[in-house]
């Protein structure tokens, strides 16, 4: 039962949006890092680190959360999110 517990309700909502948060702020880092690069490199090398070092499931959430809203990201994740790999689990 405590499991069940762990795994749904407002706790496990309150986890979700903490990772989501956390994948966000992540994201932003890498997006910082990259921007000095020439533009048409920028958001390719983004995308590169995030597929590189993230793992599948990392990938398949933040562009779950981030598919129909890309406009709570800044414009050079915008730009890198249609190259980010989907995630295919683990």
């Amino acid at each position: 039962m405590m499991e069940d517990t762990l795994t749904t309700g407002p706790d496990a909502a309150d986890h979700h949006a903490e990772n989501l948060a956390k994948l966000r702020r992540m994201a932003g880092q890498i997006a910082d890092f990259f921007k000095a690069y020439p533009e048409e490199e920028a958001a390719a090398s983004v995308a590169d680190h995030i597929n590189q070092f993230w793992t599948g499931r990392m990938r398949g959430d933040f562009l779950a959360a981030f598919a129909t809203r890309p406009e709570d990201l800044p414009p050079l994740l915008r730009r890198a999110l249609p190259l980010i790999r989907p995630g295919r689990g683990g």
